[in-house]
């Protein structure tokens, strides 16, 4: 049996999450919203909607077959006449000129410009300004009624009177301008707002300057400082560098040899780095068929300690002779014992007797312990002693004063020698500036040090002669330009010299065997063993 379905049910909509914007844009549907659109673009086009519509302009009369003569508006929208050709005047090069036609050709017109002044009935979308001098219907009666009121034309021509003045008012200069008698300097510095109020209230001058500038930072009135450097060039190098003439696909022979000599050097001077590192790292320690050996180690340990052979013959030695060397000895320790028991006094030479007797001291000498007197013998000095030492104090000042003053004396004979060094170290301080000038020019010439790394020049692109290429065919590029755009930036000082960044583990990893795998290597161990 077949059920009949009235109603059909519409199908749910899907339904999501619109809490971001991702799904306003993906999963939003907007096709009611763009036909809506397109529908009153389609209104304004054919001139505005429906509702809005005259229906003189929707509507029209038809008066016949179209039969009857077209209106001179019509003739001229369906077509035009040609009354000239072109001909060509003979015996001349070419020349063109305009001929008259014998019968006028009519062309339709074209239908690719048909609405370039606006479709038919559409409104413009501003509206036309008005030509001065036209009135509309209202103000044609509005000025009728005010030239009969006598009032309204005294009022009228008030304001037309205010109206010039205002109008001669904007155009005029002001007296202080063709003058040019300025009152107040508008750069001068406190001709501010901020600055005349403060000075209106009685403020300190000092004051006023930190204030005026704190309201026009605070008020960003005020520009920011840039730095000196800020438009100085990093370097005077040219941004696009002129490769040399030996690096040419048809190098002449000089500059292509010139070329490889730049290029041997360069290379010279990276083998020379090379081998400074292998100096003081590789060839620093012996190879292994130098290297030392335990024999070899033993021997050098042992240099200068007696050998086996050598103490045997040593124990050998009668006991006679080491019995000899003993007596000797006690007889030189009692000689030695008598001679420390005297007492010995200690004097230095010197001109003073006070010296003499300051650094004397009496020195006890025993077999058991040395003594010294702690209290040097000291003379007190009388006051005769003094006087004379004051005295000769004083004539000895007298005299390094006297010599002091006729050497400056003296000095004045030497001025010319004087000038001399003078000028001679002026003439090497000119010359060290010039040099220092010199050095600071020819930095801007060459890259700076901006980071850890110094900055390296990449190869030399340079072909031998067997690899010249024949024809332009078969040239290959010599570098990439990536890269050499790349060092060229960093050689300006516009980007630092750096290498490639490696990630590098703090940790070391852990290996950890999955519980699954784990089984099946146990499985497969106890299969081996069954094997």
């Amino acid at each position: 049996m077949v059920k009949v379905v009235d109603q059909v049910t519409e199908p749910k909509r899907k339904r999501f999450n619109k809490n971001k914007k991702k799904a306003w844009r993906k999963k939003a549907d907007i096709t009611e919203v763009e036909e809506r659109l397109e529908e009153q673009r389609r209104e304004e086009r054919y001139g505005g909607p429906l509702e809005e519509r005259k229906d003189s302009e929707m509507m029209f009369v038809d008066l016949g077959d179209g039969e009857g003569e077209a209106s001179q508006a019509d003739q001229e929208n369906e077509e035009f006449t040609l009354e000239y050709t072109v001909d060509e005047v003979p015996g001349s090069a070419g020349e063109v000129k305009l001929k008259p036609r014998k019968v006028k050709l009519k062309t339709p017109k074209l239908k690719s410009h048909q609405f370039i002044n606006g479709l038919p009935g559409a409104k413009p979308p501003h509206k036309p300004r008005k030509k001065q001098g036209t009135l509309t219907v209202a103000m044609k009666k509005k000025k009728e009624l005010q030239s009969k009121d006598p009032k309204q034309i005294k009022k009228r021509k008030e304001a037309v009177k205010q109206m010039l003045g205002d109008l001669q008012r904007k155009t005029k200069r002001p007296k202080s301008v063709i003058s040019s008698k300025y009152t107040t300097d508008l750069w001068e510095e406190g001709a501010d707002e901020v600055t005349q109020e403060c000075k209106k209230k009685g403020l300190e001058e000092s004051f006023i300057g930190s204030i005026s500038d704190y309201y026009r930072r605070q008020r960003r009135m005020k520009p920011i400082k840039v730095p000196k450097i800020r438009h100085v060039p990093t370097s005077k190098l040219d941004p696009v560098s002129i490769p040399h003439a030996g690096a040419s696909y048809n190098p002449s022979h000089q500059s292509h040899q010139k070329l490889l000599l730049r290029a041997v050097k360069q290379e010279e001077k990276r083998l020379k780095k090379i081998r400074k590192i292998e100096k003081a790292t590789i060839k620093m320690f012996p190879t292994i068929d130098k290297a030392p050996t335990a024999k070899s180690w033993l021997t050098e340990m042992s240099e200068g300690l007696p050998k086996a052979y050598e103490e045997e013959e040593e124990t050998e030695e009668p006991a006679e002779d080491c019995e000899e060397q003993e007596n000797e000895e006690n007889l030189d320790q009692q000689q030695n014992g008598e001679q420390n028991e005297e007492t010995l006094p200690l004097q230095q030479n010197g001109e003073q007797g006070e010296q003499q007797a300051m650094n004397s001291k009496t020195v006890v000498v025993s077999n058991d312990s040395v003594t010294v007197s702690s209290k040097p013998i000291t003379e007190r000095k009388t006051k005769k002693v003094r006087r004379k030492e004051k005295r000769q104090k004083l004539q000895k000042l007298k005299k390094l004063k006297e010599k002091e003053d006729r050497i400056r004396s003296s000095n004045i004979y030497k001025l010319k020698t004087y000038q001399k060094e003078i000028a001679s170290e002026e003439m090497e301080e000119q010359k060290r500036s010039a040099s220092r000038r010199a050095h600071k020019e020819q930095l801007k010439f060459m890259p700076r040090r901006l980071a850890n790394m110094k900055f390296e020049e990449e190869e030399i692109p340079v072909n031998l002669g067997d690899e010249l290429a024949d024809s332009l065919r078969t040239v290959v590029p010599a570098v990439e330009l990536l890269e050499e755009r790349f060092k060229n930036m960093q050689r300006r000082n516009l980007l630092e010299p750096r290498l490639k960044h490696k990630l590098k583990r703090k940790y070391k990893p852990k290996v950890v065997l999955k519980r699954g795998h784990r089984e099946e290597l146990a499985k497969m161990e106890k299969m081996e063993f069954s094997d």
